[in-house]
């Protein structure tokens, strides 16, 4: 799973950020640097990706929670997902609400709702977005085939595991923030507005970011991490 601490001073909080498809642990550089020494900040490659694509497959969006938790150590802490890794903060908030302080989500993949489109509607919308999603793979490490391959492959397996609700938006029962930018999808907008009152949470707008402000912009995605990591009980 490939698991980095970075130590922060002692006794300050935990922060564990966790990536979406076609990212890594090292996408949080950034955002890292701006949080420590005031918090201490676990990072992981998710099986499949980066680091970890050799590692066994997970079967199921509980089973990424589970290695979520895993990097907790038995500590109680922030999670802070960003795309595919805000659903997998959610599942780990429902099954151990005990261990979550509290969460935020950036644009997360809930493609089970109801204001996101099916499948094969994404991918023809996509088509027209494809400027915004130029600029999304702007930063973005080269690939070599075999790892574009492979990656073809955790993503799809990771989007099966979200089709059908895997949770009710209703267990998450730990303070949430919910994060949005401007440069993105309809139904990530859209989602930001909606999520934030399912889970009773803010929303915080990156008014001149897209998708990937954790890497294009991670002063503000890191203030985003503290209002997060304010809110634990």
């Amino acid at each position: 799973m490939n698991v980095v601490e970075h130590p922060g001073d002692a006794g300050t909080p935990v922060v564990v950020l966790v990536h979406g498809l076609l990212d890594s642990h090292t996408s949080f550089d950034g955002v890292v640097a701006e949080l420590v020494p005031d918090h201490t900040v676990v990072t992981y490659d998710r099986r499949g990706w980066g680091d970890a694509r050799a590692d066994v497959p997970p079967r199921s969006l509980a089973e990424h929670a589970d290695d979520a938790i895993a990097a907790l150590d038995g500590r109680r802490a922030t999670i802070v997902g960003h795309s595919y890794g805000g659903v997998v903060g959610l599942m780990t908030a429902v099954l151990r609400p005990d261990l979550v302080a509290s969460l935020a989500v950036f644009e997360p993949t809930v493609p089970w709702t109801d204001w996101w489109p099916a499948y094969d509607e994404m991918m023809a919308r996509s088509a027209t977005l494809a400027p915004m999603f130029a600029r999304w793979r702007d930063g973005l490490a080269r690939r070599s085939a075999d790892e574009r391959a492979a990656d073809e492959v955790s993503m799809a397996r990771d989007f099966s595991f979200v089709e059908d609700a895997p949770f009710e938006f209703a267990d998450v029962s730990v303070p949430c923030l919910v994060g949005g930018s401007v440069d993105t999808t309809p139904w990530d907008r859209e989602s930001g507005a909606r999520l934030a009152a399912l889970l009773d949470a803010d929303l915080v707008v990156f008014e001149d970011a897209g998708h990937t402000v954790h890497r294009t912009h991670p002063r503000d995605f890191a203030a985003f991490v503290r209002r997060a990591a304010a809110l634990a009980r």
